[in-house]
């Protein structure tokens, strides 16, 4: 049963507490936006676990729990702050919210000039001790561009392995879907309206974000269409994408750069967006060969086995460093 003064946080705030031996978890999964629920839960599960190692009395507080009275620690510190980086990095000159960010390294698809390099809120998340990033790609887009050292210090790479890894077995009733939330972009609609005109048997499913019903969503969809919401933001939705191909999606994908950075790229369709929808009619009518190409054999599985070990060792090792930057040194005995 809780200790009672973290019962009664948990009641004042929406706060969960997690007691770890000496530590505390600090979460709230209902405070962050619904379509990064789940990722919240994983980020929680594999802090949960780290903290199984950590010898030492300390809160952890994770994104939405960062904000009120509920930060005051039984020792009068602050928690480690742990906040979660959940933005495009890799922005063209013009995208939103893109005002003051610096020239990366990375070049635009068309070789005229670079993509910017955006860190969304950059402030809030530089005042965390860990920041968790989705994306490899963001990471190594900052790293690239040599303006980032002292933020990447506290930056961990935590890929969305939200659910089991299922290899498709049984016929799949859904043929092609879209989780498009706003039909009205334009670059979206527009593949919804040459999707529509090649007689494509594409659905886009709108207001699916609970954890369980969109993996079963999944569990009955043989391909996921991904596309960039704007012209201008670029990293792979992965949020979206990972998670459909562990439950046996075939993922087509709008093209994407630093995409060597992504471990499971050889696993997803790739395609620029003027060709995605005959790269969707060569899946669907090849199909099995598609998902024997992908699902069959183990180089997939290995993949995401070795993806789960580094995100427990990543979130490990930089949780670690942030205690340890903390705590004063210990005198030796003599």
């Amino acid at each position: 049963m809780p200790a009672l003064p973290d019962l009664l946080r948990s009641l004042l705030s929406r706060t969960r507490v997690d007691r770890v031996g000496a530590a505390r978890l600090l979460w709230d999964a209902r405070g962050v936006p619904i379509q990064i629920r789940e990722y919240t839960r994983y980020c929680a599960d594999l802090l949960r676990e780290a903290l199984h190692g950590i010898d030492t009395e300390v809160e952890v507080a994770l994104d939405a729990a960062l904000d009120g009275a509920v930060l005051q620690s039984a020792r009068g510190q602050r928690p480690l702050r742990v906040g979660l980086q959940i933005e495009h990095t890799l922005v063209k000159p013009g995208g939103r919210d893109s005002a003051g960010a610096p020239e990366g390294a990375v070049p635009l698809p068309d070789g005229r000039g670079r993509y910017l390099a955006r860190v969304a809120d950059l402030d809030r998340l530089t005042a965390c001790d860990v920041v968790i990033d989705y994306s490899q790609a963001n990471i190594e887009h900052l790293r690239r561009s040599g303006h980032f050292e002292d933020y990447l210090r506290r930056v961990v790479h935590v890929a969305p392995l939200l659910y089991p890894f299922e290899p498709p077995q049984s016929p799949r009733p859904r043929t092609a879907i879209t989780l498009f939330a706003d039909t009205a972009q334009p670059r979206r609609a527009r593949f919804l309206r040459e999707a529509n005109a090649a007689d494509l048997p594409l659905r886009n499913v709108r207001r699916t974000f609970d954890a369980a019903r969109l993996r079963a969503l999944y569990r009955d969809t043989r391909v996921l269409v991904n596309v960039h919401q704007t012209d201008h933001h670029d990293t792979l939705e992965e949020l979206r994408v990972l998670p459909a191909l562990l439950c046996g999606v075939v993922v087509v994908s709008e093209d994407v750069p630093l995409r060597e950075t992504v471990p499971y790229a050889p696993f997803i369709v790739w395609a620029p967006y003027g060709r995605l929808v005959e790269t969707v009619r060569d899946v669907l009518a090849h199909y099995d060969e598609y998902r024997r190409a992908i699902f069959d054999g183990d180089a997939l599985r290995e993949t995401i086995a070795r993806m789960r070990r580094d995100n427990a060792a990543g979130i490990v090792a930089t949780l670690a460093a942030a205690v340890a930057r903390r705590e004063p040194p210990r005198m030796q005995k003599e």
